[in-house]
């Protein structure tokens, strides 16, 4: 597998760690409704910086809504050169029931 799980109840310890990504790619309205603390939405421009910090080699997460579509999108990233990237098993969905939000 090109990328690994990570669980709803991992992510608030897993985004204070340095140089981690947070891919949101859900549109653009769901996005601005609410996201995880510090996810960019996962537009072109977001996608251009993010290829720049290939050397720097962050950790990128990526979720969707309910953890389907971003699976493909964190093979493609890995594709595009990322050694650590990560899935959010079960999406936005399952962050915001664990959060409660």
């Amino acid at each position: 597998m090109s990328y690994r799980n990570i669980y709803a109840d991992q992510i608030e310890a897993f985004l204070k760690q340095p140089d981690t990504v947070a891919l949101d790619i859900r549109d653009y309205h769901s996005y601005a409704k609410g996201h995880l603390q510090g996810a960019e939405h996962a537009d072109e421009q977001c996608m251009s910086k993010l290829i720049r910090k290939r050397k720097e080699k962050p950790q990128v997460l990526v979720y969707c809504y309910h953890g389907t579509l971003s699976r493909d999108f964190a093979a493609l990233v890995h594709n595009l050169g990322f050694e650590h990237v990560y899935h959010l098993e079960g999406g936005y969905n399952s962050w915001s029931q664990v959060a409660g939000t």
